[in-house]
């Protein structure tokens, strides 16, 4: 008993759990279940004057959720932890697998570029973004084959084949890169995004208050997307260098992603921490913000890159900047830690929270989501 004690004791005092050593402790009970898992039932208060809180020690580990021990119902809500733990233990398992798959079921990172001009100036993006970012542009026609040699570190080949992307009566352009087995392709297009689509999704970048008035002066647009092989990451950095490198240019207006239209000042101050080593997880995922008589709703538009559901809190009665900068975290958590949240987990900002996540039709985005029940 002593033993299992002090483990619970030190699965407490973790940072992101209870943080500290509980005040008091005691064990109350133990049971074995159906399948042989003996556990002990424990309860605890962080202070003197805190209630007491349910926590279980066994052969499957330590586990709490700090809610309120009940004597009554002791057993039984033990056994809903230990449900949770050996399940917890099964996706841990298949989690690599599950990790695998799920890149390989990605969205495409992509996006369009906003132009002011019905030109796209291509030899300034090859030397810019080689000063940039330290990759020589090399040009496949002149090497023979752009695919052979494109395992050659920092360095990328223009490949061939740009007819296949030509559109009859349109001023066109395509550049097509392979950088590390990823592919890098930019179609100009000599004409705005049609049926004032990018004007539409403009409205709703609230911290850009002449977006709409902005896009709607376009006259061309660049498509830029990211295929080929590469984790995710790998993918999202190429994707976020090659749209900074195009934001410094003058000639662009905006960058239609993610069901909205970015500022390329934004864009590019999202991107400065990559010289540092850090993500730049917002030039990837948008952070969606509305509001209605039923309250504030928030959401994600951008982790099905990652192979992970969009996130949604809908209908809360909570200030949107506090409601912003809870899921900024989270998908910051979500993506740099590369977590996978599932239907009926539990995710928390601080220690002690504790907020059930739910799987079902998105509210704002398409397809399931995963609501944050607030």
């Amino acid at each position: 008993m002593e033993e299992a004690k002090q483990q619970v004791i030190e699965w407490l005092e973790h940072p992101n759990e209870l943080g500290c050593r509980p005040h008091k402790i005691e064990c109350t009970n133990e049971f074995t279940d159906e399948d042989g898992i003996h556990c002990m039932i424990f309860k605890y208060k962080k202070t003197v004057l805190s209630p007491w809180l349910l926590a279980i020690a066994g052969d499957s580990g330590v586990f709490s959720e700090m809610q309120k021990y009940n004597e009554k119902t002791e057993v039984k809500d033990a056994k809903a932890l230990l449900a949770f733990l050996k399940q917890y233990w099964k996706n841990k398992a298949n989690e690599a697998e599950e990790r695998e798959k799920r890149a390989g079921e990605a969205s495409h990172f992509q996006a369009f570029v906003l132009m002011k001009q019905t030109e796209w100036k291509k030899d300034w993006f090859e030397k810019e973004f080689s000063r940039e970012w330290g990759i020589q542009m090399e040009d496949a026609e002149e090497k023979g084959s752009g695919q052979e040699d494109s395992d050659q570190e920092g360095s990328v080949q223009k490949d061939v084949g740009q007819e296949d992307f030509a559109q009859e009566g349109a001023e066109q352009d395509v550049g097509f890169y392979v950088v590390d087995q990823m592919h890098l392709v930019l179609g100009f297009m000599g004409f705005p995004i049609p049926d004032g689509e990018a004007e539409y999704h403009a409205q709703f970048n609230y911290l850009w208050k002449d977006a709409v008035d902005v896009t709607g002066t376009h006259k061309a647009h660049l498509l830029v997307t990211i295929m080929g092989e590469g984790t995710p990451v790998e993918k999202g950095l190429l994707y976020a260098k090659a749209l900074t490198t195009l934001c410094r240019s003058e000639d662009v207006l905006g960058v239609y992603a993610n069901g909205v239209v970015y500022e390329p000042k934004f864009f590019v101050a999202m991107s400065e921490i990559i010289e540092n080593g850090d993500l730049p997880v917002f030039d990837w995922v948008w952070i969606g913000v509305g509001r209605d008589e039923e309250g504030v709703s928030v959401y994600t538009n951008g982790l099905t890159c990652f192979g992970k559901e969009e996130l949604e809190i809908v209908n809360s009665k909570q200030p949107p900047s506090e409601l912003r900068d809870f899921m900024m975290n989270i998908v910051g958590y979500l993506i740099e830690e590369d977590v996978i949240f599932r239907d009926g987990e539990t995710v928390g900002y601080t220690n002690e929270q504790r907020l059930k996540l739910v799987k079902s039709e998105g509210v704002n985005v398409e397809g399931e989501s995963l609501k944050i029940l607030i």
